[in-house]
């Protein structure tokens, strides 16, 4: 009784568990990663992933996937940089935005008013807003040149990079939405029971739709924070932001069954995935090999929610 006690303890606290394990990994296999240089250079990577995951979060507890937000970095990327140098920054900023925003609504209603799944929906949209972002760039990788903007993701605020604390604010503000607003809630009853949800009066459209506008509007954040990062618009940045993305949120425990899931969870699956790249990076150990741990830890991890949700059936 105590041993499987002691397991389910573990099965549900298990991202803190994998955090933990990689700190204690880090700290004894590398010298350089509690270095303040490098946890600022941690906190900087994670951030736009870490932005858009927390709108995938939205998503995912309610019982879709968006496999289009990879795509949608790339787009903004380009928009962000092609407007900057033909206008200015605000203008390529504002319509950047606004495709996000777009791309999350025609989402949305594809799901919810013409009936199509959330996989071939988003899976579609992912291959469409490629091709636009190929066609806007001309297929190149386009320079920017606002020094400013360049230097807005890194920029240092008592020490912190903005887009670390970008990244943050979304997390607290979105955490608080989701756990203290009766709307916020309302996610979990569409994921985990969209019927009984709409039968109690929840208008289960309306709650996915803008899950997607929201996912959406996070990856047009992220993506401009990238582009600062790189200040360059590329279509074929991000490539596996998508993979990464989900990853981290089932990495923190958001069920893929719906219902199931927070932002705070989140938070640490994006941290688990940027202390062990980066681990990985001062241990030299190659991009094939992570991609290697990196999938074996996402298996890891749906066999352990497949197990927990299993055992709550």
């Amino acid at each position: 009784m105590k041993k499987n006690s002691f397991f389910q303890f573990l099965l549900n606290k298990r991202s803190l568990v994998i955090l933990g394990f990689l700190l204690v990994c880090a700290g004894v296999f590398t010298r350089e990663f509690f270095t303040v240089s490098n946890l600022t250079n941690v906190m900087l990577q994670i951030a736009t992933d870490g932005i858009i995951a927390v709108g995938a979060t939205f998503v995912i507890i309610s019982g879709g996937i968006d496999l289009s937000v990879g795509s949608l970095v790339a787009l903004v990327s380009v928009i962000t940089i092609i407007l900057q140098t033909k206008f200015n920054t605000p203008i390529g900023i504002i319509v950047s935005i606004a495709a996000g925003i777009s791309v999350g609504l025609l989402n949305g209603l594809l799901i919810t008013r013409v009936g199509i799944s959330p996989f071939v929906t988003t899976l579609g949209m992912m291959t469409l807003i490629k091709g636009i972002a190929l066609a806007v760039s001309d297929s190149h990788s386009h320079s920017g040149i606002d020094p400013n903007f360049a230097r807005l993701a890194d920029y240092p605020i008592f020490g912190i990079p903005f887009a670390a604390i970008i990244f943050l604010l979304f997390v607290l503000a979105a955490n608080a939405f989701l756990v203290k607003t009766s709307i916020g809630r309302g996610y979990y009853a569409v994921g985990g029971n969209p019927e009984a949800s709409w039968l109690a009066g929840l208008n289960t459209n309306r709650y996915i739709l803008m899950a997607y506008v929201f996912c959406s509007f996070c990856t047009a954040i992220g993506g401009i924070l990238l582009t600062s990062r790189i200040n360059t618009g590329s279509p074929i940045i991000a490539g596996d932001t998508g993979t990464t993305v989900v990853s981290a949120v089932l990495l923190g425990g958001t069920s893929m069954a719906g219902g199931i899931g927070t932002v705070y969870g989140t938070f640490i699956g994006v941290l688990i995935l940027g202390v062990l790249k980066n681990m990985m990076n001062l241990m030299g150990i190659g991009g094939y090999y992570q991609t290697i741990f990196l999938g074996l830890l996402l298996v890891i991890t749906v066999l352990a929610d497949r197990t927990h949700f299993n055992q709550h059936k």
